[in-house]
């Protein structure tokens, strides 16, 4: 039974959760404050009718002792008048002597049979007879020629008609407060939910639609408003990725179709005259080549590229790179004699929190694309220096620059300056993508500054190595 409840309960929208909660404890707060309200209104009209019947009780010994010992018993039998004086409504006042007998009696109201009890002293109880609530307050008299009680027996319907007022304004009101509390709960949880419903409408929307919606932002600054500003920066950056990715698919599809495309026409060719013509052959054999190396160094840096966008986290490395630029240039030096590579170095630096294969990797991609932009006069400059922190690497050619409205997109996948002239040196556009997206895994940065016909400045900075071997 106790399951069924709660896989009931768990089954309830979240609006109708927070009213049953929110009025169930208001429910008991009221409850609790009622009860401790009746119970401390109960006793206080209790020892105010307690108080009222000693006061009486008190009054009428006083009269009867001012007789001393000359109280008789037809003393008793006269005060009958002085007895109706001191009556109050419900109440019952009797003098019986020793054996229990009345001597005199005054009341208001109808009231039991009671039995005469003597009295040593004077004594309050509260009884219940036939159903009905009684005080009974008794005093011993004793006079030189009467030995007596004196009782006063008060019944306590107006404490009860108070009481029973009491209870069901309260209930009355805990009814109504409850209603009230339940309704406005109601509205101020679809209120509150009401963030959460178009959130759940937006991945509606999203799921049907595209990457298009998004969720309304609202002006209260509270954690709702809050997760409607975070969910919309994910979709954002959801949908960013996914037109990079379809983007990606795109150009990769062109890139791949072109040298498939190239091959599949000289071979058509080659099975349609190159067997016997040794010109067409060699031409289509080299032509082959050409483009089987180009879909070779594509498909190697679309791994390149992947690896360098995984999220798994790098090993924490270092490079000196004093010596790895120094080689690199020693090497370069060696395939292109006719290029003027100069190489500074502010001074002795430490060492770069970088793995040396990949600032390799990123260098001869820089250094690369400085080579095959540069025009006839190939000087390219390369400096390192040390910057706080960080370490500043330069690269700089005077090529043939960027226009200034394609600066920021170069660091695109498959971008290129000039088409054909990167269609000629084997170029594909993915270097510079590598690169950044290495540097960035390293906590560093690349920027690119270019004037078109004059020359490229490609900077990079990554942090150095600490004492504590971290960044």
């Amino acid at each position: 039974m106790m399951n069924k409840i709660k896989d009931y309960m768990n089954n309830l929208p979240w609006h109708t959760k927070l009213v049953l909660g929110g009025s169930t404890a208001i429910f008991f707060t009221f409850f609790l404050f009622s009860f401790l309200e009746y119970h401390s209104v109960s006793n206080w009209m209790l020892k105010r009718e307690e108080s009222a019947v000693n006061r009486t009780i008190t009054d009428i010994a006083t009269f009867y002792k001012e007789k001393g010992d000359s109280l008789s018993l037809k003393d008793i039998s006269n005060s009958e008048e002085f007895l109706r004086k001191m009556n109050d409504k419900d109440q019952l006042i009797r003098v019986y002597d020793q054996h229990g007998t009345i001597v005199v009696s005054d009341k208001n109201g109808e009231f039991s049979v009671l039995e005469p009890t003597p009295a040593k002293a004077m004594e309050t109880e509260k009884v219940l007879e036939e159903g009905n609530e009684e005080i009974i307050a008794r005093y011993p008299l004793e006079g030189g020629a009467f030995s007596g009680t004196l009782e006063i027996v008060r019944q306590l319907n107006s404490y009860n008609k108070m009481m029973d007022q009491l209870f069901w304004v309260m209930t009355i009101f805990g009814i109504g407060a409850i209603i009230l509390s339940a309704v406005s709960g109601y509205i101020l949880a679809k209120q509150l939910l009401k963030p959460v419903r178009d959130l759940t409408q937006a991945m509606i929307r999203i799921k049907k639609n595209g990457f298009q919606g998004r969720m309304v932002i609202y002006r209260q600054k509270d954690e709702l408003a809050g997760l409607a500003i975070v969910f919309n920066e994910m979709m954002d950056e959801i949908e960013k990725s996914f037109q990079q990715q379809k983007q990606f698919v795109e150009d990769a599809s062109h890139e791949l179709r072109t040298p498939v495309s190239i091959l599949e026409g000289h071979l058509s060719l080659l099975n349609r005259w190159g067997k016997k013509d040794p010109a067409i052959l060699d031409e289509s054999l080299e032509a082959s080549l050409f483009e089987l190396s180009r879909l070779k160094k594509l498909i190697v840096d679309l791994l390149e590229l992947t690896r360098a966008e995984n999220n798994r986290s790098l090993m924490v490395e270092k490079a000196n790179i004093d010596k790895i630029l120094h080689q690199l240039i020693k090497n370069l030096e060696m395939i292109h004699p006719d290029i003027q590579f100069k190489l500074t170095i502010d001074r002795i630096l430490p060492f770069a929190m970088i793995s040396e294969q990949h600032l390799q990797q990123i260098l001869i991609i820089l250094i690369d694309n400085a080579i095959k932009y540069s025009k006839e006069n190939k000087d390219i400059q390369i400096s390192a220096e040390q910057a706080g922190s960080e370490i500043l690497l330069s690269v700089i050619d005077n090529g043939i620059g960027i226009p200034a409205d394609q600066v920021h997109e170069v660091f695109n996948r498959f971008y290129r300056v000039d088409k054909a002239r990167s269609r000629e040196n084997g170029g594909i556009g993915l270097g510079l993508s590598i690169a950044k997206r290495l540097i960035e895994k390293y906590n560093g940065s690349i920027s690119i500054n270019s004037k078109e016909g004059i020359g490229t400045k490609v900077s990079m900075t990554l942090p150095v190595v600490t004492e504590n071997g971290r960044f």
